[in-house]
């Protein structure tokens, strides 16, 4: 009968290695990731005139970070950016009736999603 290594503990322990290396390696870039999205969102809040470009940047990390966050087991981070996702997401939904983004925006709520997410991230020594 063939080894199966999903039995086998030193498998496991290797795994278990590979995934610790794997969020901290996530965990160690997404100070960055963050501070790009914020600053799409601060650059937003400075020309509201015209927020739509830098919306749709926050929006696009935000998404990605929902999946990743995720996929990496920082569930309070997946949750945080996915709310922060859906909202970008119906605020620039085209929408030819509800006039321009800026006349739709509560940026209140914008920055206590952004607030809540940046709060969500996990700490390196706590999560690993």
């Amino acid at each position: 009968m063939p080894d199966d290594d999903a039995n086998n503990p030193e498998y496991d322990e290797a795994l278990e290695e590979v995934l610790k290396t794997l969020r901290a390696d996530y965990l160690n870039e997404l100070p960055d990731r963050l501070a790009e999205m914020n600053g799409h969102v601060e650059k937003a809040m400075s020309n509201k005139e015209n927020p739509v470009e830098w919306l749709k940047e926050a929006h696009t990390i935000a998404h990605r970070l929902a999946g990743t966050a995720g996929s990496y087991g920082f569930a309070g981070l997946s949750r945080a950016a996915a709310e922060l996702d859906q909202y970008l997401k119906k605020l620039l939904k085209t929408d030819e009736d509800a006039g321009p983004v800026a006349n739709r925006l509560n940026w209140q709520t914008l920055a206590e999603l952004v607030e809540g997410m940046n709060k969500a991230v996990p700490s390196q020594q706590t999560e690993l």
